[in-house]
């Protein structure tokens, strides 16, 4: 009887003890998950590294023509990205160029389009 009267009064008045341990872990979860978000978040901001490799991108994609047009197509490359840069976020262009082309094609076009007439144009009046 000593014995399980002992380990009664071991555990009395330790119940702030518990809710200490409770309240404790709950902060550490909601601060884990809050940095979890935040890190998220921050992956999907674009950075100035993104903008760079993306308008490089579209001018090696760009062949004879970023060539023969190096400053019209930089300026394409720029107008173009730029604008994809400011209506997705980046996880969502990450999605989309998973996507077939033709896919890519539909869904991007109609941001940038403006850049590529502009892009058409210039080219037409530097030919001539």
């Amino acid at each position: 009887m000593t014995e399980e009267k002992s380990k009664k009064n071991f555990m009395k008045g330790k119940g702030w003890l518990v809710v200490i341990i409770a309240l404790f872990a709950g902060y550490k979860i909601y601060t884990g998950l809050t940095d979890m978000i935040k890190s998220r978040r921050e992956q999907e901001k674009w950075t100035t590294e993104d903008r760079d490799l993306l308008i490089n991108k579209c001018f090696n994609e760009g062949g004879n023509t970023g060539v023969k047009y190096p400053e019209l197509t930089t300026v394409y490359c720029e107008c173009s990205n730029d604008k994809i840069m400011k209506h997705f976020t980046k996880f969502e262009y990450l999605e989309i160029i998973k996507k077939p082309a033709e896919e890519q094609i539909k869904i991007s076009l109609p941001i940038f389009q403006d850049c590529l007439t502009e892009y058409q144009n210039a080219m037409k009046q530097a030919g001539k």
